[in-house]
């Protein structure tokens, strides 16, 4: 019903909404549905409707005067990482080898696929960046980053709104075939077939906070996975 709960969409559309106006909600035709035939009775339907508001009513007012420690969060996985100490830096550098073999690696396109030309000409000048050493932009070289974490034997996902193109084209995590359905996945032809540690690429609702309390929970859970979350734009890091 608009942009957001306090928006009136009739402003500016004003035909639709008469139309919308008109419609029977979804929850409402289940409802009806279920009576109908016989799954429920009103009595249980205006019984699940009560529990439900009394739940959400009793953490809204739980809310108020809640409060946790941070330890209370942490878990056995948690537990088992050493504290490191922040004087002793430690060197994230890799082997240039090891570099150009994952670089070629995850910036070859399969021959048999449908492509994109303009996206067969990023993976190839990224081909060639890694090659020469020179050159590599920012997508090739946060590609380079995550690939090799899943070849140390970690896990990377990362969410937002565009995030499997990246926002200004410059990602292209997922790269799409132009005469079928589906998609390359590139940094994840590092990972074997069977092989739990996955690159994840996972455009995202534009609900900024539940998409971070989410990304907090499988970060909390996980702490061997790299968990990002990317703002497309300044507003949408604010509001989160």
């Amino acid at each position: 019903m608009g942009h957001n709960e306090l928006d009136q969409p009739s402003f500016t559309q004003p035909l639709m909404y008469k139309q919308v106006a008109k419609m029977v909600p979804v929850a409402k035709l289940y409802e009806n549905e279920l009576l109908a035939n016989g799954t429920v009775t009103p009595e249980e339907v205006r019984g699940m409707k009560t529990t439900i508001l009394d739940i959400l009513e009793d953490a809204y007012k739980q809310s108020k005067t809640l409060t946790y420690k941070a330890e209370d969060w942490e878990t056995e996985q948690w537990d088992a990482i050493k504290v490191l100490d922040a004087h002793e830096a430690k060197s994230s550098g890799l082997e240039l080898d090891r570099l150009r073999d994952v670089g070629n690696t995850i910036s070859t396109l399969p021959a048999d696929k449908t492509f994109h030309r303009l996206i067969r000409k990023i993976f190839e000048t990224r081909n060639t960046s890694i090659q020469d050493g020179v050159g590599i932009d920012w997508g090739t070289a946060e590609a380079l980053a995550f690939a090799t974490l899943i070849q140390d034997g970690y896990h990377v996902r990362i969410s937002g709104q565009d995030v499997e193109r990246g926002t200004f084209s410059h990602r292209h995590a997922h790269v799409f075939y132009q005469d079928e359905m589906g998609y390359h996945n590139p940094i994840n032809q590092i990972a074997g077939e069977q092989d739990s540690r996955k690159f994840i690429a996972s455009n995202s609702h534009l609900s900024e906070f539940a998409v971070m309390g989410y990304e907090l929970g499988y970060a909390q859970t996980h702490p061997n996975t790299l968990v990002l979350w990317e703002a497309q734009f300044g507003d949408f890091a604010n509001g989160a």
